[in-house]
Parts: C-alpha cells; sequence; structure tokens
C-alpha cells in the first residue's frame, strides 16, 4: 500500500448530523490513483475511532498515511498519528484539513507529525508522493507544504494557487461505504470559499478569499456519472455560497434542464444572492431544498456580522416555500454584542420563520482559529472557557461574552428552542 487517507472523527455527534462523504479525501485519492498510487481510504466518522483498525491497517505497510481534520476533530487527528508512530515509526504522517492550513506550525510541533498540507491537497499530497516513494523532486519546492528540516527547524512553503477544478479526476467514491453515508452523492461545484468574510467564519483564513468555480459543463458530467452509474437520486452541490455568481447558476440550470430525466439537488446560499425570480429558475431545474445561514434575529447584529436584513431573509423563505422548495434556516447564539434583550429578538424571528415555513438550526457561536472572533476575542470581550480544541464543536457552549455568562447562555438557547417549538437542534 502506497497512501492511506483516513478522516478524523468528531468526539460529540450532533443529534442532527449526517454523515457526509469526505469530498476532499476523495478527490486526493483519485489524483493519487490517477499517478499510478495504491490508495486506501479510512472515515472514522463511519467507524468510530478504533485504534484496532489503525493496528490492521499499518499491516499493509502503507508508506504515507494522510489525515484531514477540523478543529474538533483535531485531537483524534493526533490520536492516530501518535498511534502510527508507536506501531510503524517508519510511516509518514501527512495531516491536512483546515485546521492544519489555519495553524500549521502547531501541527508540526507535533513529534508525530512529518508535514502538513496548507490549502488544497491534490497537487500537494502527488507532489510529496513523488518525493518520499520515487526520490524525485525537491521538498523545499513543492508548494503548500509544510515540514521540519534536517536540524528539526520548521518549514512551511508559499501557497499554490487554486487549481483548474476542471482538470481533477471525479472523487473516489468508491473507496468509501458508500451505503453508510446520508450524503453520499455530494458534487463540489467550486474552488476556494465563500469571498464575503463574515467574523465568526473560517473560510477567509481557509482560501484567503480565492474561489474558482467548475464549469457547468464540467459539474453536468459529473451528475450524469452519479444518475446514470451510481443510481444517485439526489444531491447537495457543496460549497458555502451556490448563488454567488448568477450568471454561472442560470447556466447551470440551463443545463440540467436539458438532461434526459429529472435531477434533484440542494444548495447552501445567503438570502442576499437570491431573489424570488432566482428561486422560481431553480425550482423549475429540480432544486428542492436550500439551506441558508441567518445567524442573528437582531437587525444590530446582523449589519455588523452578516450584512444581511430581516427582509431579505423573509422574502426567501416565502420564495422557497411558494415554489416548493423545503428551506433551513440556520443561527448562532451568541455574538460578542448579543444581550437578553436582541437574543429575544432572535427567539422571535426564528419563530417568524418557522412560520413562514423554514426548518432551523441552532447552534452555538465558536470562535474558530483564524476567524475573527478568535484573533480578536480580547478586544470583543469573547473569553473562551476552555482549551481543548475537541470542545470546539459549536454543539455546546465554551465562551462567556461581556453581556453574557455562560449559563444565561445556555438558559437563552432553551428559551429560544423552547419558544419556536424546536427540538434542542445542537
Amino acid at each position: 500500500m502506497d497512501v492511506v487517507l483516513i478522516n478524523a472523527p468528531v468526539t460529540r455527534v450532533s443529534p442532527h448530523a449526517r454523515h457526509a462523504l469526505p469530498l476532499g479525501l476523495a478527490y486526493i485519492a483519485a489524483v493519487l490513483q490517477k499517478e499510478g498510487r495504491r490508495v486506501q481510504a479510512i472515515d472514522f466518522n463511519i467507524s468510530g475511532l478504533n485504534m484496532r483498525r489503525i493496528d490492521i491497517m499499518l499491516r499493509r505497510n502503507p508508506a504515507i498515511v494522510g489525515i484531514s481534520c477540523h478543529t474538533e476533530t483535531y485531537p483524534n487527528a493526533l490520536k492516530i498519528a501518535r498511534r502510527i508512530k508507536e506501531q510503524s515509526p517508519q510511516v509518514f504522517v501527512v495531516l491536512g484539513g483546515p485546521h492544519a492550513t489555519i495553524l500549521p506550525k502547531e501541527a508540526l510541533s507535533e513529534p508525530a507529525v512529518d508535514f502538513v498540507v496548507i490549502g488544497e491537497g491534490e497537487a500537494t499530497m502527488a507532489e510529496l508522493a513523488t518525493f518520499l516513494l520515487d526520490g524525485r523532486g525537491d521538498l523545499s519546492r513543492i508548494k503548500g507544504i509544510g515540514y521540519k528540516d534536517e536540524r528539526g527547524q520548521i518549514k512551511l512553503n508559499l501557497r499554490r494557487e487554486l487549481l483548474n477544478p476542471d482538470t481533477l479526476p471525479y472523487p473516489a467514491r468508491e473507496l468509501f461505504p458508500l451505503e453508510l453515508y446520508e450524503e453520499k452523492w455530494n458534487i463540489s461545484t467550486a474552488r476556494g470559499g465563500c469571498p464575503f468574510r463574515c467574523p465568526f467564519c473560517s473560510a477567509s483564513a481557509i482560501w484567503e478569499g480565492r474561489r474558482r468555480p467548475r464549469s457547468p459543463e464540467n459539474i453536468i458530467a459529473e451528475l450524469r456519472l452519479l444518475y446514470e452509474y451510481y443510481g444517485a437520486d439526489y444531491t447537495f452541490f457543496a460549497e458555502d455560497l451556490f448563488t454567488v455568481n448568477k450568471k454561472w447558476v442560470r447556466k447551470l440550470l440551463a443545463l440540467i434542464k436539458e438532461l434526459p430525466y429529472p435531477v434533484k439537488w440542494g444548495c447552501a446560499t445567503r438570502v442576499d444572492t437570491v431573489d424570488e425570480q432566482l428561486i422560481e429558475e431553480m425550482a423549475g431545474a429540480g432544486c428542492v431544498s436550500i439551506q441558508f445561514g441567518i445567524e442573528s434575529g437582531s437587525q444590530k447584529i446582523l449589519d455588523s456580522v452578516k450584512g444581511i436584513t430581516k427582509e431579505q431573509a423573509i422574502r426567501a423563505v416565502k420564495a422557497c416555500r411558494e415554489h416548493g422548495i423545503y428551506c433551513s434556516s440556520s443561527f448562532m447564539v451568541p455574538f460578542p454584542q448579543d444581550t437578553k434583550e436582541s437574543l429575544r429578538e432572535t427567539k422571535e424571528f426564528i419563530k417568524t420563520l418557522s412560520d413562514a415555513g423554514s426548518q432551523i438550526y441552532l447552534s452555538y457561536t465558536t470562535p474558530y482559529p483564524g476567524t475573527y472572533f478568535y484573533e480578536h476575542r480580547d478586544e470583543l470581550g469573547i473569553k473562551l472557557l476552555t482549551d481543548r480544541w475537541d470542545e470546539f464543536d459549536a454543539k455546546h457552549n465554551i465562551i462567556e461574552t461581556k453581556y453574557l455568562t455562560s449559563r444565561e447562555i445556555d438558559e437563552m438557547v432553551e428559551e429560544i428552542a423552547g419558544y419556536a417549538g424546536l427540538e434542542k437542534r445542537i
């Protein structure tokens, strides 16, 4: 075995969590396979973290193990890395994913971690495999890699430009237990992230504001593969902001409508990048679900952290319901400037959107590394109640603010959920 790719698991499973195929790892696997590498994939979010399975995997003598992690899963990624080094110290351990991208020096300071991939992993992992397995190339010239030199000094190479996504092979879905995923037919529609720079989101730190969409024709070709070969009946276009470019969206919609069979799909976007006409067009091309990030029901808070209006949110939800599209609206509690009064505004607005037909999701505001909230937490009056990364899960509260204690935050969440008639969807 040349390379094993591992998805590090969460510690707490959310009641509304849906297991989704790890597209990033599936893309890396596909590129490595195209290079002629033998690749295995393990998703511990499906099986649960089982160290015995790592031992069994090591019997196949992999040369490289790549581990993908978010902030919440970083501690489990380290557990996996340490187990690998204990059992097979000759194996090269590579960490990638959002947390390693944002805090590469922290990751490389761990003795069990040999390399860190910063940003996109496909080309970087392919070049690293060539260097480690074939002895060709120059480590100092591999863009997007972090490593330790002969003296143990940490070196971070320049990041590479975003790849042209149309040049990549389709994800190697066959390496994963597809029958166990609730969301297995996701399609990545763009490289990079959202161009907005919300202070609670780490996407700008991960992608540095860059975005490179796939061509509609390339997406359609993969969509046909999923429907005609795999028998998919629904797909989700996995992008933070699907409707950021309406001209591109409309071209994709036109091509979807030309398919010889109906398709059903969903997406995520912002309420200020859709209007009723676009929503009607999306419904006519098979869109059956849209996820909106609303975040707060206080216009003052929205002005400072999101840049949308409550009226835009109401119009978007009503347009979805009018055209037969299931929609959900997510909210975060609390923001640094939230008070009990502003949170009661959020409570009322959640009820308004719920009554208008939107599913509601609540999460706790979590200052992830790389966000403005994390980097400026002291001046914003945010007090972190833990220094354990596995606590950064947005499923329970880990902060206090200038205006709210931890107990008050939990009480307000219960009040909001109870008033809106929600399950506590955190």
